[in-house]
């Protein structure tokens, strides 16, 4: 009898480890590890043996996710898609990997179709929202978030990511609501008073929003945003001293192009056009193919007389972005005032025209532009030209 019993044990563990090498059975033993490397090489074998089993590729592509490999997970979950065009979570899981990779608009693709295939699953509009405000679609956005409040139960993790969008959506108003229904929860964070900042900002009360933008920097003194709002408000209200000192703050903390960029424009405006020309040099090495700082820094070197090298930083700019008006007309000025070549000038400010330039008062007032374009702007052909 005791040799029968061993005879159907060593059957079964037979049975048992052929299962355990078949589709299905390495597609359990893969759900059950936490190591997504395991993972991927079970799955494998498990497509290997069964190429249309769909949680096989669903299952390799969030292994896939977790080990950073973007291209790989995503081919996976298109063959889910492929596989399950009805399904709508095959479309949700797709959609969350694109979110994932700020890929919005692929994102908000999957999302709507996941919707137009289950359009009661509250979680797929929350997902939608969170794409259609990385596209920058922010009424849109709101319009989710609502039908999922709707849908769901709301949290104030909900409220709270709701706020930005309403910012984003130059609803102050509504911004304020919440950001009140926050604080009279108890709520003094950094965030809320940064958010509170923007609020005041947007509807024009900048002493009001500075105070806010400080209350959050003293609760997190490492606040990159409230930094760079407070900075651009003191640099509007011509406080440069005091922008200067926060953009600094933003470059140790953060130091990208754009902050340096931004610092230049200050020390720009406070006429220091030399440490201009520093920050717009590093702006550059940050960010070698953003036209922005070559154009400011050869704007900084026509004030410091160096024509040859403005010109050069200028054509730069444009063959980086030819759409910008700016970098013809700064180029049509180093044309007139280096050279006094008004063929060459007229050309470049023609081009920034046709590229919609409309500050032409700029060209008039010495304190902005005028000044490069000394006398020739008194003609009749240059008034007709930036008069229309």
């Amino acid at each position: 009898m005791k040799r029968k019993w061993m005879a159907v044990l060593i059957a079964l563990n037979m049975v048992a480890g052929v299962w355990a090498q078949t589709a299905s059975g390495l597609l359990s033993r893969a759900r059950k590890t936490n190591n997504p490397t395991v993972r991927v090489e079970l799955l494998t074998k498990a497509i290997a043996k069964d190429p249309t089993l769909v949680d096989a590729y669903h299952y390799r592509a969030d292994a896939y996710l977790q080990l950073g490999k973007e291209v790989a997970a995503l081919k996976d979950y298109d063959r889910t898609v492929a596989l399950r065009p009805k399904d709508p979570f095959r479309y949700y899981a797709r959609g969350l990997a694109y979110l994932k990779y700020h890929k919005y608009s692929l994102a908000q693709s999957d999302f709507s179709k996941a919707i137009s295939l289950k359009p009661g699953y509250s979680d797929f509009y929350l997902a939608r929202a969170r794409a259609y405000s990385g596209m920058e679609k922010y009424e849109r956005a709101l319009n989710d978030y609502r039908t999922y409040q709707k849908k769901a139960s709301s949290s104030d993790d909900i409220v709270r990511e709701m706020i930005p969008v309403y910012l984003g959506a130059y609803r102050y108003d509504m911004a304020q609501q919440w950001v009140e229904y926050l604080q009279s929860k108890g709520d003094d964070s950094a965030e809320v008073h940064y958010w509170y900042g923007r609020i005041l900002a947007g509807k024009n009360q900048p002493d009001e929003a500075i105070s806010h933008y400080s209350k959050a920097i003293h609760r997190n003194p490492s606040y990159i945003q409230a930094y760079r709002h407070r900075g651009d408000l003191f640099k509007e209200m011509k406080e440069y001293d005091a922008a200067v000192e926060d953009y600094s703050q933003l470059i140790a903390l953060q130091p990208e192009a754009l902050f340096y960029n931004k610092r230049g424009l200050t020390y720009e405006a406070m006429k220091e056009f030399a440490q201009a020309e520093k920050d717009y040099t590093r702006a550059i090495d940050l960010s070698p193919h953003w036209a922005v700082p070559y154009n400011n820094r050869g704007f900084a070197k026509m004030n410091l007389k160096d024509w040859k090298g403005a010109k050069a930083d200028l054509e730069k700019a444009i063959s980086l972005d030819a759409s910008a008006p700016t970098p013809y007309v700064n180029l049509a000025g180093v044309y007139w005032t280096w050279k006094k070549d008004s063929r060459n000038m007229y050309n470049q400010l023609d081009k920034a025209i046709k590229r919609n330039f409309k500050n032409f008062d700029s060209l008039y007032d010495n304190e902005q532009k005028g000044w490069l374009f000394e006398d020739i702007n008194k003609t009749s052909q240059f008034r007709s030209l930036t008069q229309p």
